[in-house]
């Protein structure tokens, strides 16, 4: 009787095993990527065989395996040019960007891997600006009331500058950027945060883009 209990407690504990193993989740790694097309003159986009495009100055963001990937980026308009198509490592959880600029006959580029995001408890937003505009100057930025250069002292071609806190109390209404030429001070162009769009607690890019006479700036809703 003994040796007929010990072989039923054997068999029940090898089917507890079992089940326990076919109930294993395996989480599949990935990471995330943020692409912003500042081509001038460019056309949207094609993300390899992802459905979500990136239209002309705009961002759209992705979730990518982890480990060796082949990006590749296309123009959606026929014959369909290839304009990015480099290997990156990606990390289990990382966060990156990529920035495309130039011209689609001289393309060039940016890519980040994010390491210092910062969180917010306070009413402010983070900031930071990307020089992309092709053939330009260095630049400064200052938020408008401010002292030349007190946002970035001196940002050269596909330079960025590091997220720096902005307050988004209501009663201050809209943030208006100012960039400038950073050796002579002369005003660019300006830029405006709504007050009814204010990035409460989140982070934004500000990417310097188009050509010397033709600046745009496209806002980027970080994370």
């Amino acid at each position: 009787m003994k040796l007929q209990f010990s072989k039923v407690c054997i068999v029940l504990y090898a089917m507890a095993i079992i089940s326990c193993k076919k109930q294993e989740i395996r989480l599949t790694p990935l990471a995330s990527i943020q692409i912003t097309n500042a081509l001038v003159s460019g056309s949207e986009l094609q993300f390899g065989t992802y459905a979500a495009t990136i239209p002309s100055n705009a961002y759209t963001a992705y979730g990518i395996l982890a480990g060796s990937q082949v990006l590749k980026l296309s123009s959606t308009v026929a014959p369909n040019p290839l304009y990015y198509n480099q290997t990156k490592d990606f990390v289990n959880g990382g966060v990156y960007s990529l920035f495309l600029t130039g011209t689609p006959t001289a393309v060039e580029s940016v890519f980040l891997k994010e390491e210092n995001i910062p969180s917010h408890t306070a009413e402010v937003f983070g900031a930071r600006v990307i020089n992309l505009v092709t053939g330009g100057v260095a630049i400064s930025v200052n938020l408008k009331g401010s002292a030349k250069g007190s946002f970035a002292s001196s940002l050269a071609y596909k330079a960025i500058s590091a997220f720096k806190d902005v307050s988004s109390l209501a009663a201050e209404g809209t943030k208006t950027f100012e960039f400038r030429n950073a050796a002579t001070g002369d005003l660019i162009t300006l830029f405006d945060v709504p007050d009814y769009d204010l990035p409460r607690f989140r982070n934004i890019t500000l990417v310097f883009s188009g050509m010397v006479g033709s600046e745009t700036i496209v806002r980027v809703n970080n994370y």
